[in-house]
């Protein structure tokens, strides 16, 4: 409402790209909770389908749903699956694709400014996705979730390990150190994995 008052457009839909295990989803639902409105999460798979034209239906009812819960968050993760760059091979996996993506652009085509619904997408292959979908006006802004840096990497030791007991000489500088370049998940995943060697 503030937006609208100033004569902005607010922000239609967002993409969070980066490798898979850092948190895309929990960021989008982190964003729900601390503006409370409510969340509706599904996936790119939940739309396709062996049937034609089915897709494109679910796309529409997702945003039927949303209209009638607004202010909310759509959050679609593994957007790839759906908003994968069209082709015209002129098979029936191409067309149904191409509906899909279609119904999308037309869905979100259709928000007026500052109606409350806000698209959140998630993916781990941004240059895969149709021009359409990531051109200004749509999605506008992107934000990258990379793998975490050094100081992250503390403090997801500190978490991951607050019930665990460790020996001494593993301190948690000295496992960021190890854990260079992993994703939170796989750090996560390793922890508990030699908790339970051990």
């Amino acid at each position: 409402q503030k937006y609208k008052k100033e004569g902005i457009r607010p922000t239609k839909g967002i993409i969070l790209e980066g490798p898979p295990g850092n948190g895309k989803t929990i960021f989008a639902k982190a964003l729900a909770e601390e503006t409370d409105i409510k969340f509706i999460a599904t996936r790119g798979a939940d739309f396709q389908s062996a049937m034609m034209s089915m897709g494109s239906r679910k796309i529409k009812a997702l945003f039927k749903k949303a209209r009638k819960n607004k202010p909310c968050i759509i959050f679609i993760d593994e957007f790839d699956g759906i908003g994968e760059r069209r082709s015209y091979a002129g098979t029936g996996v191409d067309k149904e694709n191409n509906r899909i993506i279609t119904a999308m652009l037309n869905e979100i085509d259709g928000f007026e400014q500052g109606n409350g619904i806000l698209v959140i997408a998630a993916t781990n292959s941004y240059d895969s996705l149709d021009y359409a979908l990531i051109r200004p006006g749509r999605f506008d802004l992107k934000f990258t979730i990379g793998n975490p840096d050094f100081n992250t990497r503390i403090k997801l030791i500190e978490i991951d390990t607050k019930n665990k007991v460790l020996e001494e000489y593993l301190t948690a500088t000295k496992l960021a150190e190890t854990f260079e370049n992993l994703s939170c998940s796989a750090i996560e995943t390793i922890l508990n994995e030699a908790s339970m060697t051990a």
